[in-house]
């Protein structure tokens, strides 16, 4: 409950920082059919700069359970000079937290990861955009794996889990401009 208070202290205090500036909201069509639901808030920050940040989360994929809860924020910079508009290159990040049930296993942790992204962003009208975004992630995970059906006693005896993968990244976003 308070990881969920503090992301959405975090994404208000992100649109707080909006006075003047153009705000978008987005949602990633990718993360959505695989059954993610997203949603992200972008600010412009100045000519060439924007901030961003994407809140996601699900219980169920596809039938499995899968509790996932996390965040990726962002910069970008506009090669074009125009936020919003064309080609941008940019940083992440992402923590994220999940239990995943898949067949006899049951598996408990984290994940950080932190990439690079190349994109471009497609004006449709003056307020919606479609933006496709392609990249890598260099991914970090930690988590205990349990068999489904065991009864332990003590779960802190039980190994853990941890690896880094690089992960590729791909994006294509509706985005909605409010100022």
């Amino acid at each position: 409950m308070i990881k969920k208070i503090s992301i959405a202290a975090f994404f208000f205090l992100l649109t707080m920082q909006a006075n003047a500036q153009m705000v978008a909201v987005k949602t990633d069509v990718v993360k959505d059919a695989f059954m993610i639901p997203n949603i992200g808030v972008d600010i412009v920050l100045g000519d060439k700069h924007t901030l961003g940040a994407d809140l996601f989360g699900t219980k169920k994929i596809y039938g499995n359970v899968a509790e996932i809860i996390g965040v990726t924020p962002r910069y970008r910079y506009w090669l074009s000079g125009r936020p919003f508009s064309r080609l941008f290159v940019g940083a992440n990040a992402q923590f994220a937290n999940y239990t995943i049930n898949w067949e006899d296993k049951s598996y408990h942790g984290n994940s950080f990861a932190v990439g690079l992204a190349l994109g471009y962003s497609i004006n449709l009208s003056k307020r919606f955009n479609i933006e496709l975004a392609g990249g890598t992630d260099l991914l970090y995970y930690n988590h205990k794996q349990y068999t489904l059906g065991d009864i332990y006693t003590n779960y802190g005896e039980e190994p853990n889990a941890a690896g880094v993968i690089l992960c590729p990244r791909l994006e294509i976003s509706v985005m909605y401009l409010l100022r």
